[in-house]
């Protein structure tokens, strides 16, 4: 699958009313084998700082504009969905702060 940015670019979802976005496990593991190895799902056991910094620029650019961003975020993408939220929360009021969005 392509990475987020060509995906927003061929779907056009920069120019999309609201940004509806599911963040899940990598590429390179199967669910069964995140699973495994997150569990007890209470720390970041693989930041993925890549996705987390594409995902808040998309985040950051419908802020800036004024649209509404929805991110459902997996224990499997980096371990803890809710450290993740925290992480990317942080992440795009940084962007935005610097004025890359």
């Amino acid at each position: 699958m392509p990475g987020l940015a060509e995906q927003a670019r061929v779907t056009g979802a920069r120019q999309a009313r609201a940004l509806v976005l599911r963040w899940m496990l990598r590429g390179r593991q199967g669910y069964e084998q995140a699973r495994s190895r997150y569990a007890p799902f209470d720390r970041l056991a693989d930041p993925d700082p890549g996705a987390r910094e594409e995902i808040a620029s998309l985040c950051a650019a419908f802020a800036e504009s004024g649209r509404p961003a929805f991110v459902s975020v997996n224990n499997k993408a980096e371990g803890s969905a809710p450290l993740s939220v925290f992480a990317l929360a942080r992440k795009v009021v940084e962007l935005r702060e610097r004025g890359a969005a």
